[in-house]
């Protein structure tokens, strides 16, 4: 093992050149990075929901499941926007980074070190962090994935798949079910790309079925597999076997809201987040 292996077991984030040199942050990481003597990579944003809807724009009078064909193959070349977010101590000097440019509206170089289940560390540059208002909603990047886990998730770098190890410090929005019975234990979580509404369960408790916030997008439903994979389904397909009620709303920041569905004589109450706001 190389001297770098030994010495650089911390993911770190490169913010903007600044008064002539590399500004670093770091994190708390323990992810042995390998550096790469090329310039990083870049990982781009998904398009996915532009093409969706400029498909059913082209196409109006698709039915739906001929939508999901297509958008299922969208998915698989393109990936998801998945925001995966920081810790509340790296947004923080993300930010200030960012302030102290000089115009703190430019877009920020952002970059990380991560490591691939496969293979040695990859240098990268990540998509500009988003910072939204809501008080329980951390700073954010998104990174066109087609599958998230605990521990791993698929990223498209170059028109390849590669997996990479989950850093410690990565987090992402959640969705929980819950016992019905007593509305607080937890029996399976979710990892999702963005905070939808939930619009369905399967009779399973496998797959959590998430609305698209586009109008645009109404016939569809994006679907959240418990092994971490995701799949485009109709909206009826979520909706089979009745519509879900809101028996509670948030009440505060870290409040979470719940659905609750009645189908096959069971009744399943999942528990998310609103979706993050923005200033204007």
């Amino acid at each position: 093992m190389s001297r770098l292996h030994k010495t650089r077991r911390i993911l770190f984030i490169r913010a903007v050149w600044f008064a002539g040199f590399a500004f670093a942050i770091l994190s708390n990481s323990a992810v042995v990075a390998a550096q790469f003597r090329a310039g990083p990579m870049k990982i781009d944003q998904s398009t996915f929901a532009e093409q969706l809807k400029s498909l059913k724009a082209a196409n109006p009078k698709m039915t739906p499941a001929e939508f999901v064909t297509k958008a299922n193959e969208l998915l698989d070349k393109n990936g998801v926007n998945f925001a995966i977010s920081f810790d509340a101590a790296t947004c923080d000097r993300i930010k200030k980074v960012k302030m102290a440019q000089k115009d703190p509206n430019a877009p920020l170089k952002l970059g990380a070190t991560l490591k691939s289940v496969d293979a040695d560390g990859a240098s990268l540059s990540l998509p500009e962090p988003r910072f939204p208002s809501s008080a329980d909603c951390n700073c954010f990047i998104e990174l066109p994935l087609l599958q998230m886990t605990n521990v791993d998730f698929i990223t498209i770098l170059y028109g390849r798949n590669i997996k990479f190890q989950m850093p410690a410090n990565f987090s992402t929005f959640e969705a929980f079910l819950l016992d019905a019975k007593d509305g607080k234990t937890i029996k399976r979580k979710w990892r999702i790309p963005f905070r939808g509404i939930p619009i369905g369960i399967s009779f399973d408790e496998n797959v959590l079925y998430l609305g698209f916030p586009d109008p645009e997008l109404d016939d569809l439903s994006f679907a959240v597999f418990g092994e971490g994979v995701f799949q485009i389904a109709t909206r009826s397909e979520a909706e089979d076997g009745g519509k879900g009620k809101l028996i509670k709303t948030a009440a505060g920041p870290t409040e979470d809201s719940r659905m609750q569905f009645d189908r096959w004589q069971k009744s399943f109450i999942v528990s998310y987040k609103s979706p993050c706001s923005f200033a204007p």
